[in-house]
């Protein structure tokens, strides 16, 4: 037989799911084709050797969507090739990766590499939920040291009641379908990843909403399991042997003991460890005796040992702040004057200066993938050079996948309080510049973000603030935690991220939550530390918004002067060919004419984009002329346009005219019209009747 599949089929939620092997990829140590309805992924996972220059686990998460998943061809007439993953691609890869890593052992450095492959997309099934459990069930099965299984889940608030959503969700989904986007991971007791945005949701509601996750994991958890023993028939997966990457105890008991006061001086002194005097004498002290890298690791997990030590010992950081403390803000608007918008948001040494840019809604972009073609008005992008960290390196003029996250967190998280379409018609474009990063600048550019748009005078209904927390856990020498003894940290440094357990981002307004990111070292978290979490990050929030108010509290009430003005009219439908006329020649004289941009919508709305008002108001007495509708006994002022010798023909609206007869001139017998009348003369006249072809009889009214 020439393949020899094993497959476990089971129900989520009322979808047929399955987990199938032995068919596809077979030259992967696993390749799993997993289905959700009509949606099919194929999983792939591989070693390699331990690296053995990387301090760190040297895992790739890839996550490929194809077009023709969906029966479609890319409608670019140039390139029909896919090549770079976009944006929600690189997201999802992202997602996978931190709901997964925090599950290998910490001294394990073998490369791995998992691909997500969309083979078939059903818009009814998530094929990034099915992702994150056909890849938990493939590590289950592999050599790989896993220590899972993990479940991923996506939970929604319909009529406000949480529910399982297993259909494909997009960023900013409006309020009406979901109130609430969770991404959890986790093992059914404690949560390895939360990947969140809300409508200002009380933090008492999104924890709810995390409980909830937790259950929905078990089903995935069980299916996982029995695909498992299916496919090993029940034999224990035997785990591949690796060299562990582990500090020397008796080098780390040196360097912690006879080092203390150094390393403690390079945290408080905010060093990192390329810049630290400590690790340059334990370079010269052991040289020839470890590597470089050992004696880096064993001074890190020193430097480690020594922060934790402060919070447990002297109860305080090792900056000196207490636990709930914020660093040190300042907020400013209006920084440079030929930008629409810019805000400088600081926090300690972590500093933003986020600029927005206003134009009209025909440049929004445009996004076409597997699930279709669709636009987007508001983006807002992080950008990040060597210089945001005070070191030398290459420039990056393509986004990594962290500069993407970090932008896309910021960007949903004020995707709530911002003005419909309907109410503001224009494209937004909010970048954050680092100025400088020393912890959390994803949420500091909330923070610049908020500032940026309303001093832009883009009317969000309130502002919006972020926060990130860190926690110590209780760990023993031998890495094992104390899950009942732990402090979380408010406005975490970069060095508390670095040598704690949690990365706990929360944003939102004075009156909820509107996103939250988390990931973690640990095997996950229990669900009390966000509990604490939570409260801590709504006092600091609030904390934060009080000191952008002192910059600006509201958006400014006018657009910048060199900004698109926006004018909306209404024409009937039958008149949208007649204005923008043959080939567009019409719209495109009218743009010329009047300096504007002219955008019409397929229900007659037209929106009127200038900078110039008088040619704004050109253009819409143009526009409005076109759906004007003369009304039987109406006033009207009207210009002579025609005169005859039996009347004058009289417009009182762009294109609109009618006959005002010799008769009904008032002026008793006239001979010559011409003595009464003259081109270009405006006086006021009625409508007399209207036929069914629209021509108008008019009479001259007195004033």
């Amino acid at each position: 037989m020439l393949f020899k599949e094993k497959k476990h089929e089971f129900e989520i939620e009322g979808k047929k799911c399955s987990f199938e092997i032995g068919k596809l990829a077979r030259k992967s140590e696993v390749g799993i084709l997993a289905r959700m309805g009509d949606t099919a992924i194929l999983v792939t996972i591989n070693h390699g050797e331990a690296n053995e220059d990387a301090g760190y686990f040297p895992l790739s998460v890839e996550y490929i969507e194809k077009m023709y998943a969906s029966g479609m061809i890319s409608s670019s007439r140039f390139v029909k090739r896919e090549r770079y993953p976009n944006d929600d691609a690189i997201l999802k890869a992202r997602i996978i990766d931190r709901s997964i890593r925090p599950m290998f052992p910490a001294n394990y450095r073998n490369e791995v590499q998992v691909i997500v492959k969309i083979l078939s997309y059903d818009e009814e099934c998530d094929p990034m939920i099915l992702a994150i459990n056909a890849v938990s069930a493939g590590f289950m099965m592999s050599s790989v040291p896993f220590q899972g299984p993990i479940s991923g889940v996506r939970v929604g608030m319909v009529d406000d009641k949480f529910t399982a959503l297993n259909s494909n969700v997009e960023r900013m989904t409006p309020e009406e379908v979901t109130k609430a986007n969770m991404v959890l991971a986790g093992d059914g007791e404690k949560l390895t990843n939360i990947d969140a945005d809300m409508y200002e949701l009380p933090e008492s509601t999104a924890l709810e909403g995390m409980k909830f996750g937790l259950e929905l994991m078990q089903p995935w958890i069980e299916a996982q399991n029995a695909f498992v023993k299916l496919a090993t028939e029940g034999d224990e997966v035997k785990k591949h042997d690796y060299v562990k990457f582990e500090v020397d105890k008796d080098l780390y008991k040196e360097i912690k003991e006879n080092y203390a006061d150094e390393i403690v001086s390079d945290m408080k002194a905010s060093r990192k460890p390329e810049e630290s005097e400590a690790l340059e004498k334990i370079y010269s002290d052991y040289e020839g005796k470890f590597t470089k890298l050992e004696l880096k690791e064993a001074y890190e997990k020193a430097s480690k040992y020594h922060l934790r030590s402060i919070v447990w010992e002297e109860g305080k950081r090792v900056d000196g702040r207490a636990f709930d403390e914020v660093r040190e803000l300042d907020s400013e608007v209006g920084l440079l004057p030929n930008a629409h918008g810019s805000g400088l948001f600081t926090r300690g040494m972590t500093q933003i200066l986020t600029i927005t840019t206003i134009a009209t809604i025909r440049k929004q972009q445009m996004v076409e993938d597997m699930t279709g073609e669709d636009t987007r008005r508001y983006m807002h992008y992080y950008e990040e050079s060597p210089s945001s960290y005070g070191e030398v390196g290459r420039y990056r003029f393509i986004p990594g996948r962290r500069a993407v996250g970090h932008g896309a967190l910021a960007e949903k998280a004020l995707y709530p309080v911002l003005p419909s379409e309907e109410d503001f018609p224009y494209t937004i474009i909010a970048v954050s510049e680092i100025m400088s990063e020393f912890g959390s600048s994803s949420m500091g550019s909330i923070s610049g973000s908020s500032l940026s748009l309303m001093d832009a005078g883009v009317p969000i209904s309130k502002p919006v603030a972020g926060i990130a927390l860190g926690v110590i856990i209780a760990e023993d020498d031998d890495g094992n935690l104390d899950y009942g003894d732990y402090q979380i940290l408010t406005d975490m440094a970069a060095l508390e991220d670095f040598y704690g357990f949690m990365d706990f981002k929360v944003a939102g307004t004075k009156d909820g939550v509107t996103a939250i990111q988390m990931d973690t070292k640990a095997k996950g978290l229990p669900i009390e530390v966000f509990e604490k979490g939570f409260e801590m990050a709504n006092k600091a929030r609030l904390q934060i918004l009080e000191v952008m108010n002192k910059a600006i509290s509201s958006p400014r009430e006018n657009l910048p002067t060199d900004a698109p003005k926006v004018e909306r009219a209404k024409i009937p439908t039958s008149k949208i060919g007649e204005l923008i006329g043959p080939g567009g020649k019409n719209i495109k004289e009218l743009n010329e004419r009047t300096n504007t941009e002219i955008d019409v919508e397929d229900d007659g709305t037209v929106l009127i984009f200038g900078t110039d008002q008088e040619g704004i108001e050109e253009a819409l007495k143009y526009v409005d002329a076109l759906g004007f509708e003369p009304e039987k006994g109406g006033v009207y002022e009207g210009e002579v346009v025609g005169i005859e010798n039996f009347g004058a023909f009289v417009e009182i609206a762009p294109g609109v005219s009618g006959l005002l007869h010799i008769s009904e001139f008032g002026e008793g017998f006239i001979k010559d019209i011409h003595k009464v009348v003259s081109m270009g003369e405006k006086f006021r006249v009625k409508v007399l009747d209207v036929s069914d072809d629209g021509k108008m009889k008019l009479r001259k009214v007195s004033d």
